[in-house]
């Protein structure tokens, strides 16, 4: 006699340690939650990182464009700099030139401080280390305190002499000087 039934049975008759056990549905489930779980890591970590690798590019290309900036205003700076260095040069050169130079403002300024009232000077040539000058005075003495006067200003003389001595027709005495300057 045979049974039917409208639906398929299947029946194993192999002894119950040669059948394979199937995992309970809650492991399945831990495992796919896990997939799934990882693979929404995965897509999550992909979409950020693909938005930070954007970031990144868009900062490469500023910084980029930055250097090509700060490279142009390098080369000015450099410009800058070589032109301050010839103007330092310039300025070295123009203080040794004027440290060189006697400073006449102070010597007209003593020469003048020093000089009597009766005592006239008609003449003056100056050059880098020697002064001459012709004058007249009333009096010997008034020549004597002027040579005196000027002696005493150590620092911008070395010698003060009389280099003529003469009494004139009006009865004036005309004089000649020569002062040793200082080099500075």
């Amino acid at each position: 006699m045979e049974v039917r039934v409208p639906y398929q049975i299947s029946l194993n008759l192999l002894p119950r340690k040669y059948i394979a056990q199937r995992t309970p549905n809650w492991v399945r489930l831990f495992f796919i939650v896990i997939l799934l779980l990882f693979s929404s890591f995965c897509f999550l970590s992909y979409n950020v990182l693909g938005l930070r690798m954007q970031t990144l590019g868009r900062e490469i290309e500023m910084l980029q464009f930055q250097v090509t900036r700060l490279r142009g205003e390098e080369q000015r700076l450099k410009r800058v700099q070589e032109e301050v260095v010839q103007i330092e040069k310039r300025v070295r050169l123009l203080e040794s030139l004027v440290a060189r130079e006697q400073d006449w403002l102070q010597f007209f300024v003593v020469l003048g401080k020093s000089m009597p009232e009766d005592l006239k000077l008609s003449e003056i040539r100056c050059s880098s280390g020697k002064v001459e000058c012709r004058g007249r005075a009333y009096t010997v003495a008034s020549i004597a305190g002027f040579i005196s006067s000027l002696s005493k200003h150590s620092e911008l003389f070395t010698a003060v002499e009389f280099t003529s001595l003469v009494l004139g027709q009006d009865n004036l005495y005309e004089f000649g000087l020569s002062m040793e300057l200082k080099h500075q």
